[in-house]
């Protein structure tokens, strides 16, 4: 018999919340026919507008070639398409498609409202609970800077 989470050490309870609340997020990308890494690549893409296989490769964390699969198979999909890189000559962009941008937007629409539609059932005293909690941990979601 497992110990129920709520009785288990607050580091672990917290990396409990953080998998089964993803799994839940991923489940609403896959139900749109994404993947996590296709969904990640069109975050960086929003959130960062128009990058070179590299830069995206960097900020997905994966190496150039992963990339250059990944951007193929979503240009093939409708998702992406290549531009030229007007400060490079010999350079391409890596841009959304407005059909990925408005697809991306609604599933980022639909999962903060899944929190959103959880935080209303909460009463007011619980509702500032969690803010006072997250606030605490604003850190624990920003990457560490790299040293060097």
């Amino acid at each position: 018999m497992s110990t129920p989470i709520a009785q288990r050490p607050e580091p672990e309870r917290i990396y409990l919340f953080v998998q089964h609340l993803g799994r839940r997020l991923r489940d609403i990308d896959t139900r749109a026919g994404l993947t996590p890494a296709r969904f990640s690549a069109l975050a960086s893409l929003r959130f960062h507008g128009s990058r070179n296989i590299g830069d995206l490769a960097a900020d997905e964390r994966v190496k150039a070639p992963s990339m250059t699969r990944l951007v193929r198979d979503m240009e093939r999909d409708g998702l992406l398409i290549r531009a030229p890189d007007p400060a490079d000559g010999r350079g391409v962009l890596i841009e959304l498609t407005p059909a990925a941008a408005a697809l991306f937007d609604g599933l980022r629409a639909q999962k903060i409202a899944l929190v959103a539609d959880y935080l209303a059932t909460l009463t007011g005293p619980a509702r500032a609970a969690i803010k006072l909690a997250f606030a605490a941990l604003d850190d624990l979601a920003e990457p560490p800077e790299p040293t060097p």
